[in-house]
């Protein structure tokens, strides 16, 4: 996997979406990006709450992965007993995430979200109430292959630049390298902070049976802090971390306590 830092490298005990057995609750249809990029250990700790870590590694390198997910949600609906009652909404996501993160206390693997932008009102709303997971509302859009997310007042908070490097193929089953490392990473439980301080956790089940996928190439430009610790800066892609995926399953589940 080349200078991918996936699940392998953090052999932390997972308390993963499998393994949980949780139900959802709501579901869209995704159509954009996964992008696995590697940063300094001392940048990505500083973006952290007092309260968490990054897992060490099984190697001595001096980086760890942060992920960012960025496209258009689309048939978004909720589940009441599995059944999905679509809800006729479509919009556009990031968000920036850091896996690999525990409790100081605690022994189990999450992923962290230090900010999340959202197109659409209710979810952003819906997001920090019950998630934690720090959205905020921006205007996003594809230009060519580029992605621009920017504040309400215009002012531009970052732009990512995705480069196919390959046709689309099946996700399931895929043969594109580090394809299934990322998916495992995505599979760890997501830890949101509420405006009060307390911790929750959710599950994503991204499911790719219907969709595609085909590698790519990119790049993540921060162009204004989006959150402390966070600096203006290039993040660019690991070789073989970048995915373009059309008609993802994205599932969410209801947040519940953390298990640490």
């Amino acid at each position: 996997m080349g200078d991918f830092l996936g699940r392998a490298a953090f052999p932390g005990p997972c308390l993963d979406v499998a393994a949980a057995g949780v139900g959802f609750v709501g579901q869209a249809c995704f159509n954009g990006c996964i992008t696995v990029c590697n940063s300094p250990r001392r940048e990505v700790e500083a973006v952290l709450p007092p309260e968490l870590e990054l897992a060490p590694a099984t190697s001595a390198g001096a980086d760890h992965p942060v992920a960012f997910v960025f496209g258009e949600q689309t048939a978004g609906a909720v589940l009441v007993a599995g059944i999905a009652v679509p809800m006729g909404v479509r919009y556009h996501e990031f968000a920036m995430t850091i896996p690999f993160v525990k409790h100081r206390r605690g022994r189990y693997l999450h992923n962290y979200i230090p900010r999340m932008y959202s197109g659409y009102f209710p979810a952003t709303w819906h997001g920090n109430a019950f998630y934690g997971f720090a959205k905020e509302m921006a205007t996003m859009s594809w230009q060519g292959p580029v992605f621009l997310v920017a504040a309400e007042d215009g002012a531009l908070l970052l732009h990512a630049v995705v480069d196919a490097t390959a046709d689309w193929l099946p996700a399931t089953p895929s043969t594109l390298p580090s394809f299934e490392a990322m998916r495992a990473i995505f599979a760890l439980p997501v830890l949101g902070r509420k405006a009060d301080g307390r911790f929750v956790c959710s599950y994503f089940g991204w499911g790719f049976d219907s969709a595609a996928v085909r590698a790519a190439d990119a790049s993540v430009t921060i162009d204004a802090s989006l959150v402390a610790g966070v600096t203006p800066r290039v993040y660019a892609d690991v070789p073989g971390g970048s995915f373009e995926v059309r008609g993802m399953v994205w599932r969410l589940s209801w947040p519940t306590a953390c298990r640490f």
